[in-house]
C-alpha cells in the first residue's frame, strides 16, 4: 500500500495518516513494500513451532536465497512469519497467496517452494492427504 493509498484512505475516513498506517503495519494482508509473485506466510504460532515451523523457515530462506521480509532477487517469493492462520489442528501450515498448505513437513515444503521456483503446478491443502481437520490416520487405521 503506498502512501498516497494510506493518505486517501485517511482522508476519506477522517482519520489522521498516522491512524491508517498503524492499521496498515499490524495486519498481515496490507504490504508498505512490493511482494513476490509467491507471498509465503508462516505460521509461527506454538502448535506450528512445536510441529517445525522453524524449520519451514530454514527452508524457505534456502530455496528463495533471502531473508524474512525481503523480495528474493528473481522476484519469485516474499518470506513472512505470521501469527496464528487458523489450522492449528494441521500444524506445521504456510499461507502462500490466497491457498493454505497444511501438514508440512521439510521434504514436503521443499517440494512446493522448489515447484513454484519452477513454475511447475502444485497441489494445496493437506500434504498427507487429510480431509479437513479429521485426525491423522495412524498405521493401524
Amino acid at each position: 500500500m503506498s502512501k498516497t493509498a494510506i493518505e486517501k484512505v485517511a482522508e476519506t475516513l477522517s482519520m489522521s495518516y498516522i491512524r491508517v498506517l498503524e492499521i496498515t503495519t499490524f495486519y498481515s494482508m496490507f504490504n508498505l513494500e512490493p511482494v513476490g509473485q509467491n507471498f509465503v506466510q508462516i505460521c509461527r504460532t506454538t502448535p506450528c513451532w512445536l510441529r517445525g515451523s522453524d524449520k519451514l523457515v530454514k527452508i524457505a530462506k534456502e530455496i528463495s536465497k533471502s531473508n524474512l521480509g525481503e523480495m528474493s532477487n528473481d522476484k519469485k517469493f516474499t518470506i513472512v512469519e505470521v501469527e496464528c492462520l487458523g489450522a492449528c489442528c494441521n500444524a506445521p501450515m504456510v499461507q502462500i497467496n490466497d491457498d493454505y498448505f497444511e501438514d508440512l513437513d521439510e521434504g514436503s515444503f521443499k517440494k512446493i517452494l522448489t515447484d513454484l521456483k519452477n513454475s511447475i503446478s502444485i497441489s494445496k491443502g493437506s500434504q498427507i492427504g487429510r480431509q479437513t481437520s479429521h485426525p491423522q490416520r495412524g498405521s493401524n487405521d
